[in-house]
């Protein structure tokens, strides 16, 4: 029975790790029913009529005129009187640089009290490289069915506003326009915000504001279904990522933000589109801000403040546990002494040398990890070249890392068993996960679950396990331990994926160190442990890295990214076709006719910067116009007013201003367009110009009479219509897509403003 030992306990996790890879579904899925507040049917009607064409529509352009129109047509429809804001919004020069043209749209629900109101929103401008289904048209008719469903209701106690803003997609200007300059503002005291970063998925409510305690529990109250954690708000505060959301909680207001993140790949491109959309997402999504902004109804809004966060995690999507953050330390340090008590009173038989060589393996595992999942890197997501984030078919990836996690476990394990003694190590790992207890409890609060749970149940069983059975207390507790992290981690193994893909597998495996962490003491308790149980994890790993990278690392419904932009000097007629995306799809390189690495050029003759390029015919296309109407200039001091505009109506114009111009000032309508001190950081700035159409901007610019005084206009539009575009549009792959900013003709000009006069024309150059 012992050779079968090692064995047996593979079978335990590997069946415990199952069951709950099986269970954290509900991190990749929306679920498949539900409670039949939300009418999905109606929505996805809605939804299909306001993107009919699917086809971009970035703020500014006709298109997106079409999708305004056709908001304010559904909302009188519901009954009310939408208003249009319109503004032209620069973003705060200290944090951005650049302005944008919106319309945001407006609705308001009165309710029967004088309290602060709610604020419901999502925005409904795209991206130019794709129709926005996902992102964020399934907001946009949530929002909208929410308000066809509270105007059929009886009143209820707070007002509810309905903002569906413009421009969120060129730097959040739709929010920042409502938040300083609306008088409903004043009115807001809570926020529940839907955007997207995909679209498929549960609705994940990812993100609250600090003091959120009663929001967390009137959420769990309220809500079913939930897919939340307190980790997810802790790792996205670490991020450089921004929703309108966090216009708002800059503003000093809480609330909720939720979003899909299914199917990255297919963010912020063609397809993005109504045929990938997953209805059950839509619903998801559609019942979880329904029954949210009711229970937020009838509450008094100014009663779900508070000074107390919380920590928090789903139960695979059925339910919210959820607790007080101050909890955390004096549970992880409650669990701690027990540990270390039982280490002391169990000192006899806790030898020093199984102590040190278990703190020694606690020293080498990560790098071990690490190491290992570099290596993994290249057949899990380098050689097939798959998505930053987005595997198409990610399950061989996960086992490989979940088997080489049983193979380091297995090994260490085998290591150990001659020089340790099971109860020794089980004490000093679970020790050292106590001590990361503290730690994340002490510094970030909401990540502490992971490690504070387990830990605390290891150490009750192992402490009440020495008045029921001492013999066999340990060996229950490394059991009951390790049910608990594999609960947790594998569900952070799935999460994950949102935030690191499998081309950085070294960072998946290492956060997959606590799984190993309490396998190791279960397999000892099997000694001794046999060849077969090393063997059957390395196969494992072996075989499912190797089926992993013989998969396509890109579809047609989850496509690579590849932009393909003309760029071309206005002033002397140079072109260029240039490819920046990465990994680069080779075979497309080379039929196309660009060269084998990427070159380095001047992106608009002033950034450098690393492209494949290839020489292109001209299409002679217009750069934008700087008209000056004055000069002015006082001691070493220049002042230069006029006028721009874009010639092409691009999705984007403006200007780029490098390092050393000597421009000391910008102001576009009246409006600073970038602080002093981002102009003396010595990098380019891109101050970029959205949703003006051909509009002419009044601007200012001052400059140092003695600088250099060099800048650049420049505009990007879609690609020229000539049948060069055409062939290398032809040649694209269909498991290749545009993204973003998607395929554009980027044109420029470069002026001194030293020698810029106001008739317009710049003198000769010396």
């Amino acid at each position: 029975m012992n050779r079968l030992a090692g064995l047996l306990v593979l079978a335990f996790a590997t069946a415990v790790v199952a069951a709950f890879l099986f269970a954290w579904q509900s991190l990749t899925h929306a679920p498949q029913a539900g409670d039949g507040s939300f009418a999905t049917d109606r929505a996805y009607a809605t939804l299909q009529n306001l993107l009919a064409e699917q086809v971009p529509h970035p703020t500014g352009s006709p298109a997106n005129h079409r999708v305004r129109d056709r908001i304010l047509a559904q909302l009188r429809d519901a009954g009310y009187e939408p208003e249009v804001q319109a503004a032209f919004q620069c973003a705060p020069p200290e944090k951005a640089v650049g302005c944008t043209q919106v319309e945001n749209i407006i609705a308001v629900l009165k309710g029967t009290g004088e309290g602060r109101a709610i604020l419901a929103t999502a925005h409904y401008d795209s991206v130019p490289a794709g129709p926005g289904v996902g992102d964020d048209g399934v907001g946009v008719v949530v929002m909208l069915e929410l308000a066809r469903t509270l105007k059929a209701m009886p009143p209820a106690r707070n007002d509810v506003i309905f903002l569906i803003t413009d421009g969120e997609e060129t730097g959040l200007r739709g929010a920042v326009a409502f938040a300083r300059n609306h008088s409903l503002m004043k009115q807001v005291g809570i926020v529940v915000n839907v955007e997207a970063r995909g679209n498929t998925g549960p609705a994940i409510m990812f993100e609250t504001g600090s003091g959120n305690s009663r929001l967390i529990s009137l959420f769990a109250d309220a809500v079913g279904s939930q897919v939340s954690n307190s980790l997810a708000y802790e790792i996205y505060r670490l991020l450089p990522n921004d929703t309108d959301f966090t216009i708002y909680k800059s503003a000093g207001l809480n609330g909720f933000n939720f979003a899909m993140i299914g199917a990255a790949a297919r963010y912020h491109t063609p397809k993005d589109n109504l045929a990938l959309l997953d209805r059950n997402t839509l619903r998801h999504h559609g019942e979880q801000v329904t029954a949210l902004v009711r229970a937020l109804q009838g509450r008094d809004l100014e009663t779900l403040r508070s000074q107390e966060d919380a920590s928090y995690f789903d139960l695979f999507g059925n339910g919210l546990v959820h607790w007080p953050a101050s909890l955390n330390v004096p549970l992880a340090l409650a669990a701690l002494v027990l540990l270390a008590g039982l280490a002391v009173t169990g000192r006899t038989t806790l030898p020093m040398a199984g102590a040190i060589w278990s703190m020694a393996s606690l020293l080498v595992l990560p790098f071990v990890m690490f190491a290992i999942g570099w290596i993994l890197s290249y057949p899990l997501g380098i050689w097939p070249e798959v998505h930053v984030l987005d595997h198409q078919a990610p399950w061989p990836a996960r086992v490989a890392l979940l088997g080489a996690t049983f193979a380091v476990a297995t090994v260490t394990a085998r290591l150990l068993a001659p020089r340790a003694e099971p109860q020794a190590v089980s004490l000093v790992y679970w020790l050292f996960l106590a001590l990361l207890a503290v730690a994340s409890a002490a510094a970030l609060p909401g990540a502490a679950y992971a490690f504070l749970w387990p830990v605390v149940i290891f150490a009750l069983v192992a402490g009440l396990g020495q008045f029921v059975a001492p013999a066999s207390a340990m060996r229950w507790a490394a059991f009951a331990g390790f049910v608990a992290i594999a609960m947790f981690w594998t569900g952070h193994m799935l999460a994950l994926d949102a935030v690191v893909g499998f081309p950085l597998s070294q960072f998946k495996l290492l956060a997959l160190f606590p799984l190993a962490l309490a396998m190791v003491p279960l397999l000892l308790m099997a000694a001794p442990l046999r060849t077969t149980a090393l063997a059957v994890p390395v196969v494992l790993t072996l075989a499912t890295a190797a089926l992993a990278a013989a998969m396509p690392g890109y579809t047609p419904d989850n496509p690579r990214p590849l932009n393909i932009v003309y760029h071309q000097d206005a002033d002397t007629g140079d072109a260029r076709w240039l490819v920046q995306e990465t990994p680069v799809d080779r075979a497309f390189m080379q039929r196309a006719g660009f060269g084998p690495a990427p070159e380095s050029i001047d992106l608009a003759g002033l950034v450098p910067t690393q492209a494949f390029t290839r020489k292109a015919k001209t299409a002679r296309l217009e750069a934008p116009r700087l008209e000056l109407a004055s000069r002015q200039q006082s001691g070493n001091k220049v002042s230069l007013s006029g006028r721009i505009r874009s010639v092409r109506a691009g999705f984007v114009f403006g200007l780029i201003i490098p390092p050393g111009s000597g421009i000391t000032a910008v102001t576009l309508e009246g409006q600073p367009l970038v602080s002093s001190d981002r102009l003396k950081a010595g990098r380019p700035l891109w101050a970029r110009i959205f949703g003006t159409a051909d509009k002419p901007l009044s601007i200012t610019i001052e400059h140092e009479a003695n600088a250099r005084g060099r800048i650049a206009l420049f505009e990007r539009s879609a690609l020229p219509d000539t049948p060069e575009a055409s062939e290398l549009l032809a040649l694209r792959p269909d498991n290749a897509s545009p993204v973003h900013s998607g395929d554009g003709a980027f044109v420029f000009r470069t002026l001194d403003l030293k020698t810029l006069t106001p008739a317009g024309q710049a003198a000769p150059q010396p």
